[in-house]
């Protein structure tokens, strides 16, 4: 009560609003009662100190549409508290609907008073809600938003005789879309512009002064939960084949059973409790090519996280897991990164060499001169250029791009069989340089044997060298 001590000023007014449905919090919003300990006190103690024998057939009130009803703000605070941010303060956000505007106006014209702002009236009594209740504090630059919007359909037209009346300022036009009758031009920011050079007898005439009685309360539309996101950064291994980095999907059927970033991402996801995720890589190879070596870079995007404080121990453990149960995607170095270290990735394209192992097969077998030119041009670098590969035209533009191998060395194994090592700059297309490609790369491995038929048979990447993320120091 004590929050109530001073309100002897706002008894003149209040009887009157009472008597109009207005409820004790827009009560105290009309009287400009500052935004503090009052809002928080219950109607039934805030009629009592302003000597209002309170009625049980008052319905909901026409000002605030009851948003300002402790049910709202009790549900509001229950669904955050559901979801178990481990955050300590948030942001929030509040949408209200358009007929607060206009309502506003009209218990401004029947008070002769302007009211408190009712978003900072919502704002400060949730941010107190969630105080007590999660132990969170209200900061308009924490990373946590909670965006509440409510809905009340009953009063979507209250606007309407401002869009009709003459002299408007509200420009609308009228379409359907996918059935739907829909108008676009009303925007809240543009009814509040208008009803400042709207009269004060055109509102009164047009809607009503006091603010007109409603049948339902307004509910809450929607909360969303917008928290900055976490990354997640680490190498991955693919010691088996036909794998693809994520779900390989082809008129709505999967092509291979597994996929790199389900394999990580999924258990990241359990621990971070995120909405969703997804994966980066430093390049993707093939499904039917094995990432082998300290594995390719790659960082996890993960959304809306419920849970940050999470330890290298607890990340490590996913790390552990595949390494044990012998999951054929496997990762080192799993650990937390900043955002800013995701560029890395992006800049390290331009720059990254790879070391590739191929089995690779010629129609006809090699003289040893022929072996031992083409490894005498592997010693040194050899330029290429490559026009978009057929098999990825469908996606990619139509380009011939500069490549260069830094290192090739062949090695005859048995029969018709070859081993070949390469070292090439990021964004080569291995298997076009062996085959060639219908001669769209040039020059090829099969060019450079002296156009005998080459095909690759299997290909491992066993080295991407780019630095990230950091060695764990244990």
């Amino acid at each position: 009560m004590d929050s109530l001590a001073n309100i002897e000023s706002v008894k003149g007014i209040a009887h009157p609003l009472y008597e109009a449905g207005v409820c004790a919090l827009c009560i105290l919003r009309s009287a400009v009662v500052p935004i503090g300990p009052a809002y928080l006190e219950s109607p039934a103690t805030i009629y009592r100190a302003l000597g209002i024998t309170q009625s049980n057939s008052q319905g909901p009130c026409p000002a605030c549409l009851s948003i300002l009803s402790t049910e709202l703000f009790d549900q509001a605070v229950a669904m955050y508290k559901g979801e178990e941010f481990d955050c300590t303060t948030v942001c929030v956000n509040v949408e209200m609907p358009k007929s607060i505007y206009v309502r506003q106006k009209s218990l401004q014209i029947f008070n002769k008073r302007t009211p408190t702002e009712m978003k900072d009236t919502i704002k400060y009594i949730i941010g107190k809600r969630l105080a007590e209740s999660c132990c969170v504090a209200i900061d308009s630059e924490s990373e946590m938003h909670i965006d509440i919007a409510f809905k009340h359909p009953e009063s979507a037209k209250d606007h309407q005789f401002l869009i009709d009346r003459e002299g408007t300022t509200i420009k609308t036009r009228s379409f359907r879309k996918k059935g739907v009758d829909r108008t676009e031009g009303d925007s809240t920011s543009a009814i509040v512009a208008d009803l400042v050079q709207c009269d004060e007898s055109t509102v009164q005439q047009q809607f009503g002064v006091p603010p007109p009685a409603i049948q339902e309360a307004a509910e809450i539309e929607s909360v969303v939960y917008r928290r900055k996101p976490l990354f997640v950064g680490g190498r991955y291994l693919k010691l088996e084949r036909n794998i693809s980095q994520t779900p390989f999907v082809v008129e709505g059927k999967r092509v291979t059973e597994l996929s790199v970033s389900e394999v990580i991402g999924d258990p990241i996801k359990d621990l971070i409790r995120c909405d969703s995720y997804n994966m980066v890589g430093s390049g993707r190879e093939d499904a039917d090519v094995r990432m082998l070596g300290d594995g390719r870079p790659f960082y996890i995007e993960c959304t809306n996280p419920r849970r940050t404080n999470i330890t290298q121990e607890q990340i490590s453990q996913i790390e552990k897991h595949l390494t044990e149960t012998g999951s054929a995607v496997q990762c080192r170095r799993l650990q937390i990164i900043r955002p800013e270290d995701t560029k890395i990735i992006k800049e390290g394209e331009e720059h990254k060499t790879k070391h590739y192992c191929a089995l690779v097969w010629f129609a006809t077998l090699l003289d040893s001169e022929t072996l031992d030119e083409i490894n005498r041009l592997g010693s040194g670098a050899i330029e290429l250029n490559q026009a978009t590969p057929i098999r990825v035209l469908h996606r990619r533009a139509p380009l011939v791009r500069k490549r260069k191998l830094l290192r090739l060395d062949l090695v005859h194994l048995e029969g018709h069989f070859y081993r070949v090592r390469i070292e090439s700059e990021a964004g080569t297309y291995i298997k076009e340089f062996v085959h060639g490609d219908l001669g769209r790369t040039v020059p090829s491995l099969s060019s450079l044997a002296g156009d005998i038929t080459a095909d690759i048979i299997e290909l491992d990447v066993e080295n991407v060298s780019l630095d990230f993320p950091p060695a764990i120091t244990k």
